[in-house]
């Protein structure tokens, strides 16, 4: 596999740099008063038409551009496609159509598409929502080019622009992800490479609490009543939240990198092949929920990698909290366990029989059926 697409923090060197430019400047290129007029007036066609004509390691042109000229000659990287992500603030903004506009101008890169993205709420305005959801957003939008790419084998992070949290976050995703990464502080004569670490999480806690993982992933914050009794390892992945008083939980962008990296990890069933003997679900001889034979029977004709399905009894009702799945231990195995409640809040639960019982596969199932139906 050869990687082709290229992920690319951005920060705002380029225009700093051109707001600088003067008499005064050191090395100005010849054509500095053309940019810097095109720059004030925001005559951005005629700054990328400037910009293409100065080589692409002037300093002038920024870490951006500077980066992806040395990053593009590494032998292992077959650069395609670009994605910058962007802030969510005028400035970023406007870097990446500029961003975008030159590389299509520069017909030199051979490149079949260059797309930006805003990634909302990172901005620092409000530091409290650059922390809650700007970094998350981050990791949320670099799956997303991630998996239009391929997948992890088919990409490179270039992760030299925006702010220092940005940057970090994107080296440990690629870390999780054994995406190669790039890094050039502006004093290094040349980009360096992040050596592979020993990065894994345990997704045991996935296992455990998928259903919950699936509502703060969605953006939903939790209260600590709500998640009594808290698993202390889900813990690390959450951050917690003060909200007229009360204490609040929510996904933090170490547990967004968590969530992503299992789904780009894992993005087709693990050895779930189509069940050859099915069944149809068993029910013990119970008072359930309206709709809820209607549902399980419906889970199960929906994928045809489950076996089998049965109720199973339906203690602690202050646990169920709607429909969800998540993994449970049971002796020396693990079940994949779905609940159901109806309008009355009346709840039940059921046990689904896949044809792989392996950890890794309860896993994925239960998360997918989360994505599915909950």
């Amino acid at each position: 596999m050869t990687r082709h697409t290229l992920l690319c923090t951005v920060g705002t060197s380029l225009f700093s740099n051109l707001s600088r430019l003067s008499d005064n400047t050191p090395d100005s290129p010849p054509n500095w008063r053309a940019l810097r007029q095109a720059y004030d007036k925001g005559e951005w066609n005629k700054l990328t038409r400037e910009l293409a004509t100065l080589p692409p390691t002037a300093r002038v042109c920024g870490a951006e551009i500077n980066t992806i000229e040395e990053v593009r000659k590494k032998n292992w990287l077959a650069l395609e496609r670009i994605f910058f992500l962007v802030s969510d603030t005028p400035e970023g903004n406007n870097t990446g159509k500029l961003l975008q506009a030159y590389c299509k101008q520069r017909t030199d890169l051979g490149l079949r598409a260059v797309d930006y993205c805003v990634i909302e709420q990172l901005q620092d305005e409000r530091p409290k929502d650059f922390k809650q959801h700007g970094l998350r957003n981050l990791v949320r939008l670099a799956g997303e080019c991630i998996r239009k790419a391929g997948g992890p084998a088919y990409v490179a992070i270039d992760a030299t622009g925006g702010y220092k949290a940005q940057i970090a976050i994107a080296v440990l995703l690629g870390q999780v992800l054994n995406i190669p990464v790039s890094y050039r502080h502006e004093s290094f004569s040349e980009m360096i490479d992040f050596p592979p670490l020993p990065v894994t999480f345990d997704y045991g806690i996935l296992a455990r609490n998928a259903d919950l993982l699936t509502d703060f992933e969605r953006g939903e914050a939790l209260s600590s009543n709500e998640l009594a009794p808290l698993d202390e390892k889900l813990r690390v992945l959450l951050t917690e939240v003060s909200v007229n008083g009360e204490s609040l939980y929510e996904l933090s962008p170490i547990g967004q990198i968590y969530v992503t990296g299992f789904r780009l990890r894992n993005p087709k069933p693990i050895a779930l092949i189509e069940a050859e003997d099915r069944k149809p679900p068993t029910f013990r001889e119970d008072h359930y929920p309206t709709g809820f034979k209607d549902f399980v029977q419906k889970v199960c004709n929906d994928n045809s990698w489950i076996r089998a399905a049965n109720s199973i009894p339906y203690d602690k009702q202050r646990s169920i909290k709607g429909i969800g799945f998540f993994v449970r231990p049971e002796g020396e195995s693990w079940q994949l366990i779905g609940t159901f409640q109806d309008r009355n809040n009346f709840g039940a639960r059921f046990r689904l029989h896949i044809t792989d019982q392996s950890l890794d596969a309860l896993t994925w199932a239960a998360d997918f059926l989360n994505q599915k139906y909950r």
